[in-house]
């Protein structure tokens, strides 16, 4: 007897195809597209992650170059207020040994004309203490 050919496997090659075009439709062609959708997310991420890194750079470089001169005109600052200070300093020094200077004259001129005082009272009174230091150890008046 002839026997039917078994055509199991041409089923077979047709569910095959049948499914590998179903799952190309729903599942390949998705996936591959949300693969290459984050393929390129990626990449615009690393780009952008490279342009503000080298922004950072350049923004440190910018602020690291302003706090420079920030420095450098503090330090003039400084120096040109302490040089003023100075001045102030000596003016006020010269000030005080101006008004020094003047207090010891006035002083001087004092002590001289105490001086010049006492040198005529010092004669005078001392003949009156001696008088009166000799009248006590005698006992008795002088005249005058």
């Amino acid at each position: 007897m002839i026997k039917a050919p078994d055509i199991t496997f041409v089923y077979v090659v047709l569910a095959f195809w049948i499914a590998y075009a179903i799952l190309k439709k729903f599942l390949f062609t998705p996936l591959s597209g949300i693969l290459e959708q984050r393929e390129l997310e990626e990449r615009t991420a690393a780009r952008v992650h490279t342009e503000s890194l080298e922004e950072l750079s350049r923004t440190v470089a910018r602020a690291e170059q302003a706090l420079s001169e920030a420095r450098r005109e503090a330090l003039r600052q400084r120096e040109a207020l302490r040089a003023e200070g100075h001045a102030h300093l000596e003016k006020r020094l010269e000030d005080a040994r101006t008004t020094a200077a003047a207090a010891v004259e006035a002083g001087g001129r004092e002590i001289d004309s105490h001086v010049a005082r006492l040198t005529v009272e010092l004669p005078l009174k001392a003949a009156e203490f001696a008088r009166g230091l000799a009248e006590k150890i005698l006992g008795r008046k002088f005249a005058a």
